[in-house]
């Protein structure tokens, strides 16, 4: 189910019962045998994972945040996975946004990596969420970030506090997640849109067969659709 963006006013002291530490633990030891398989990609996962604000349903989301040769990755995940996935997908969510490769691996475990490098405000992207590396996974570390129903996680010992973040104290939060404040902007205002007339989909996603490459696939996107090619053609 989507989750609605907060009201303005919104701020709680959220304290996290056995039950919720012991869901957080499960999904990051997940979490580590991935990041664990290939470290050498400085993967990392992010999301409600990284802030520790999960619930049972929590997707465990993993990026490597550069453009990198799929056969370094693919396969030591198919080792992983047992010699199977269960989609591989290139999408491109905006005409302006970075294709990406999508690898779900489980109902609840995807793996992504841009198959162009990112703009700097992509990368921001992920900070917005909060992202953590294996190191930080290991040493049980827990970082602030924003959700989807545009609350500010900061985590503490106990749980977290969380403030619905809004134009009068974004600054706030880009200082502390250490992005442009024109980002915190502008998730605040797609956020508050897909409130109010819901998600509008997915520019591009195209599946891949089973002997298809992300590679050939890239170059069969850029010579039939002409919005994804100019942005290949950037990097260029």
């Amino acid at each position: 189910m989507r989750e609605k963006v907060a009201g303005e006013a919104d701020f709680a002291d959220v304290h996290y019962d056995k039950a919720h530490w012991e869901i957080l633990q499960e999904k990051r030891e997940q979490a580590k045998n991935i990041l664990t398989i290939i470290p050498n990609l400085a993967p990392r996962v992010y999301g409600s994972i990284a802030r520790g604000d999960v619930t049972p349903h929590s997707d465990i989301d993993i990026i490597i945040p550069y453009s990198i040769d799929e056969y370094q990755l693919l396969p030591v995940l198919e080792d992983f996975s047992t010699g199977s996935f269960l989609t591989r997908e290139v999408v491109q969510a905006t005409p302006l946004a970075a294709l990406k490769a999508v690898i779900t691996l489980s109902s609840e475990i995807s793996l992504t990596f841009p198959l162009v490098q990112l703009y700097p405000r992509e990368h921001d992207f992920y900070r917005f969420g909060g992202s953590i590396d294996l190191e930080g996974l290991q040493a049980n570390t827990r970082v602030p970030g924003i959700n989807k129903k545009l609350l500010l996680v900061e985590p503490n010992p106990e749980g977290h506090t969380e403030t619905r973040i809004t134009r009068d104290n974004a600054s706030y939060a880009a200082k502390l997640l250490d992005i442009t404040i024109d980002t915190i902007f502008e998730r605040i205002r797609v956020l508050e849109r897909r409130d109010k007339v819901g998600r509008t989909g997915i520019f591009l996603k195209r599946s891949l067969g089973p002997d298809e490459s992300f590679s050939d696939v890239l170059r069969q996107i850029e010579s039939t659709n002409p919005a994804a090619k100019r942005r290949i053609s950037r990097e260029k």
